[in-house]
């Protein structure tokens, strides 16, 4: 019977450590990926301040265009919608950035415009 119970210890064991090595990456993984988040919208804000903040308002809270804050997106508040609006502009007003900011810079508008809307 203590065989029994030795030999399932034994089996057990690698299963833990395997359990705890993959535990431990996942916080690892997490934390890198808070720090891209956060990098992106660092970045995010300081383009938004120099590029729509004229149209938007402080903190995206509107002005002579749409608030961003309110919850309220006339074209989709996804990430993907975001991206679509800045990159292609919209009729009425927006105009395209694609040219001349590039994928990532945008990329990074949107990360700050999302992280607005959880505050």
């Amino acid at each position: 019977m203590k065989n029994i119970s030795l030999l399932r210890s034994l089996y057990l064991l690698p299963v833990l450590l395997l359990v705890a090595i993959s535990c431990t990456d996942e916080k690892a993984g997490t934390s890198a990926g808070q720090t891209d988040v956060s990098k992106l919208v660092k970045q995010g804000a300081v383009i938004y301040e120099e590029k729509c903040l004229k149209c938007h308002g402080e903190n995206g809270q509107g002005g002579i265009c749409p608030n961003l804050v309110d919850g309220k997106w006339k074209y989709g508040g996804t990430d993907e919608d975001i991206y679509t609006s800045i990159a292609g502009g919209r009729p009425g007003g927006m105009p395209n950035w694609d040219k001349e900011l590039g994928d990532e810079k945008i990329k990074s508008i949107v990360a700050y415009i999302k992280n607005l809307n959880t505050k």
